[in-house]
């Protein structure tokens, strides 16, 4: 920087010097001698010019580089002066920064509206254009994920009077849509947004079931929490009572002479069904306080057939045939292999006592990869689930089991939904299939 401006003031007054000395050979008739320094004058000008220019150009790359965001350009220190460079390299990193920063909150924002289980579609008034959308939208509809507009619209020809321009506003709605020839509910919702004069429009696609359960279960959450807290209220200083009355009857076993066995029994029976309730509350509390799963990249092979050797015994007491299939044979997944051992353990366990009455017990387990999902299917030649309740199947502490809980079902709903996926069944009087279906996650 120093060595330009001591160079262009060099020229400056080289060139005021062969200017003055041109001039005075001009009047003295020297012609030669005055073009000469008349064309070294000329030469200080240009080279002045040229590095004149060369420092326009330098801000001019810079400043184009941060209307185009490129960063890889760096401030030339040797072509610019110091009161130019100082600020313009503060300006760069300044702007370099405010940009970074910008990019972190995107992706930020960009992996929580990925990571939820609504389907999000945004749309840009300009040509409509598809501005942005999640998986799981085009998840939802079993559908490839498209980037371009006039390629997703030929999916979503369902929603044209939703989405096509001269229809965007605020609107709600209930759609029954067949997709792969099932049908399914969703709660369908449009949003309209002005931004720096562009218009966008951001659709909410839901399964209407989903909105149910997540209701349902934050009803039945709240009722736990309520109950527990007073059930073990009331409970903990009976059953501290019950011990203490215990000690007392032994020691007065004497006085109370025939009496004593039946006090006494009352006694235990009451701390025992005290005992009992407690334990009951703690179930409560597992379901209502379920740790959020931790996934780990496994084997489904490794996971179906861990699940079975867990029930490896009471499979072979009840003589049932197990089958296991894995398609493809090397398929990996995100599971907490511990969560989901316990809900192949709740349903392959529901399907051994559904085949009491069976001659031939059988129970198929598979997973298969889909395009859009991995389903795993646990499948029984049973009775099959009475039409009368099969409403209830999942409600907590529901069971037709004489020693159930009635947890096992509803337990094993929040665990497959929190790892992000659904739990349905089909069953009729051939037998009943579970089937579990985790949506795949491209990167």
């Amino acid at each position: 920087m120093f060595k330009q401006k001591t160079i262009v003031l060099l020229l400056l007054f080289l060139q005021f010097i062969c200017t003055g000395i041109a001039i005075y050979f001009w009047i003295q008739a020297y012609w030669f001698s005055s073009v000469f320094f008349l064309a070294i004058t000329l030469f200080c000008l240009y080279r002045i010019h040229d590095i004149l220019q060369q420092q326009v150009l330098s801000i001019s790359q810079i400043l184009q580089a941060m209307v185009k965001k490129d960063f890889s350009v760096k401030t030339p220190k040797r072509k610019l002066s110091q009161t130019i460079y100082k600020p313009l390299e503060a300006l760069l990193q300044q702007h370099q920064s405010q940009q970074q920063e910008q990019e972190s909150v995107r992706i930020i924002y960009q992996q929580i509206i990925d990571a939820t289980d609504s389907g999000i579609l945004i749309l840009k008034k300009t040509k409509e254009v598809l501005f942005y959308s999640n998986p799981a939208f085009f998840e939802l509809l079993e559908v490839p994920q498209y980037t371009k507009w006039h390629l997703a619209k030929k999916e979503l020809k369902a929603f044209d009077k939703y989405l096509n321009i001269e229809a965007w506003r605020n609107q709600k709605d209930v759609l029954n849509l067949y997709i792969n020839g099932k049908e399914e509910i969703f709660a369908f919702r449009t949003y309209t947004s002005t931004i720096y004069g562009t218009k966008y429009l951001i659709a909410n696609l839901d399964p209407l079931q989903n909105i149910i359960d997540k209701k349902e279960k934050e009803a039945w959450f709240n009722l736990m929490k309520v109950m527990s807290h007073e059930i073990l209220n009331t409970i903990s200083p009976i059953h501290g009572l019950t011990q203490n009355l215990t000690h007392l009857v032994n020691e007065k076993q004497a006085d109370l002479g025939q009496d004593y066995e039946d006090i006494h029994q009352s006694v235990i029976t009451i701390r025992n069904r005290s005992q009992h309730l407690r334990d009951f509350v703690e179930t409560y509390r597992h379901l209502a306080e379920l740790p959020s799963p931790i996934p780990q990249n496994i084997y489904v092979s490794n996971l179906l057939e861990d699940s079975c050797a867990i029930l490896s015994a009471l499979i072979e007491e009840k003589n049932v045939a197990l089958s296991i299939q894995c398609s493809p044979s090397k398929l990996q997944f995100d599971f907490d292999k511990k969560q989901m051992e316990q809900v192949l353990i709740n349903l392959i366990t529901n399907s051994i006592y559904a085949l009491t009455e069976e001659a031939t017990p059988k129970i198929e387990i598979s997973a298969v990869l889909k395009p859009l999902y991995l389903e795993i299917q646990v499948k029984d030649n049973g009775c099959g689930i009475p039409e009368g309740i099969k409403k209830e199947v999942f409600v907590p502490f529901f069971t037709t089991r004489e020693n159930g809980s009635g947890i096992g079902l509803s337990l094993s709903k929040n665990i497959v939904q929190a790892h992000g996926g659904t739990i349905s069944f089909q069953s009729n009087e051939q037998g009943t299939s579970f089937y579990l279906r985790f949506p795949i996650r491209h990167p």
